[in-house]
């Protein structure tokens, strides 16, 4: 008996013990976890002169805004006659910048200004030398300088439309200023816009667009029943900074508002057969397009009458021949860039954006006409009236298709560009709508 309970005491001896150990060989291989990934150094605190309060932008800063002022506080008042640019210096790298001095008496803050103010993405040295004095004749006994990193990103600015603008286009294109280049980085533009003002400053709004320019052509109208509010933000993708711009608004003209229609000017037109391409087509009578035919069309779309805004746009074409009736198949694309009247090729100019560039396809009218309409292409049009550097048009089809050119004919035959435009009210209508 004794035999049997000593042994059950050793076995639960044993599981003590092996227990204890596995305890400890755990630990063991915690602290060897610690000791392999050790927690990263914490930055040594700053230290400021015991005469210096405060210093802006703090010590050791990154992303500070290139626009934010630079100022250090004293414990006591100033001796100004001891600050100068030989005692005061802001020094990007080693190269020492020209500065003004301004002593603010109630907050006893020197504020430093550069001349030629911040650049981006600039790390900056602020030094103050030990010779500056204070009112009660202690002088700073050292020198001290701390340094600060601006922000990679102008804030989106000057809108167009202006702010609170009314009776727009219902396509008007978007504009701004305050654009980053070089250094700041590569840079996109979100285009943030609805109804509701909260709604687009909200950061978690998805975009409507982004780009990479400080221009946005709408591929669909704004709405005409109550204010555009719209935003944008610039997104610098090396460094991940994202900075807002305001919420501005516009509205346009009611759906309701009279229209009226022109023709537009025509420029020049051309065609290059693919089995004749070294021969120029350019304004003659036929106008055709097909595979991989080079065919283009430029008018000049501008009014002299900055009041009168776009409503709608319509290209219309009839069949050259009577025996070949209107058909789908053809569509048009906007030009990317410019070229010199008569000398375009099959493979380009004028070239076109491949993904994006397509405006309309065409529908059928009737037996002898057909049309390209859509929102995108008057909005493309409304942007080269107001803007510029949009530079014509590229006409395709999945099949060899002849018209009468813009210069054939009456303009219920020629190719023609249809321009709907809302008529100005009057100060009394402005004011009716106003009430």
């Amino acid at each position: 008996m004794r035999g049997r309970a000593t042994a059950g005491v050793d076995r639960g001896f044993a599981r003590r013990v092996h227990r204890a150990a596995a305890l400890a060989l755990a630990a063991l291989l915690g602290l060897a976890c610690e000791r392999k990934a050790p927690a990263p150094p914490t930055a040594p605190p700053v230290v400021l002169p015991p005469l210096v309060e405060a210093v802006y932008p703090p010590a050791r800063s990154t992303g500070i805004y290139f626009l934010t002022p630079v100022w250090v506080q004293f414990a006591v008042a100033l001796d100004t006659t001891t600050a100068s640019d030989r005692s005061v210096f802001i020094k990007a790298d080693t190269r020492r910048l020209p500065i003004t001095l301004s002593w603010d008496q109630a907050t006893r803050r020197l504020a430093i200004t550069p001349l030629g103010g911040l650049a981006l993405r600039q790390t900056y040295t602020v030094e103050l030398a030990s010779t500056l004095r204070l009112v009660d004749g202690r002088a700073l006994g050292q020198t001290y300088a701390w340094q600060f990193t601006t922000n990679s990103l102008f804030r989106p600015q000057s809108p167009l439309p202006m702010d609170g603008r009314r009776d727009q286009s219902a396509f008007v294109a978007l504009r701004w200023g305050g654009l980053t280049g070089s250094p700041g980085g590569p840079v996109a533009y979100e285009i943030h816009a609805g109804p509701d003002s909260a709604q687009v400053a909200d950061p978690a709004d998805p975009p409507l667009a982004v780009v990479a320019t400080g221009t946005f052509v709408p591929r669909t109208r704004w709405r005409q029943d109550g204010p555009n509010y719209w935003a944008v933000r610039a997104l610098n993708a090396a460094t991940g900074e994202r900075l807002a711009g305001p919420v501005w608004r516009f509205e346009t003209f009611p759906s309701t508002t009279p229209v009226d229609s022109i023709a537009a000017s025509v420029l020049d037109w051309d065609w290059v057969d693919p089995n004749f391409a070294t021969r120029q087509r350019c304004n003659e009578d036929t106008l055709t397009l097909g595979v991989n035919f080079s065919t283009s069309i430029r008018w000049a779309p501008g009014s002299p009458d900055s009041t009168v805004k776009l409503a709608g746009v319509a290209i219309e074409m009839t069949p050259r021949y009577p025996t070949i009736p209107a058909a789908t198949g053809a569509s048009v694309w906007y030009a990317s860039n410019v070229w010199a009247p008569c000398e375009q090729l099959i493979t380009g100019p004028p070239f076109t954006d491949e993904i994006d560039g397509k405006l309309a396809d065409d529908v059928i009218l009737r037996s002898d006409r057909i049309r390209f309409s859509s929102d995108a292409l008057t909005a493309h049009v409304e942007a080269t009236r107001r803007l510029g550097g949009y530079y014509g048009y590229i006409f395709r089809a999945d099949h060899r298709m002849p018209f009468y050119g813009p210069g054939a004919g009456s303009p219920a035959v020629r190719a023609v560009m249809w321009l709907y435009l809302y008529r100005p009210p009057t100060p009394l209508a402005r004011e009716s709508r106003g009430r």
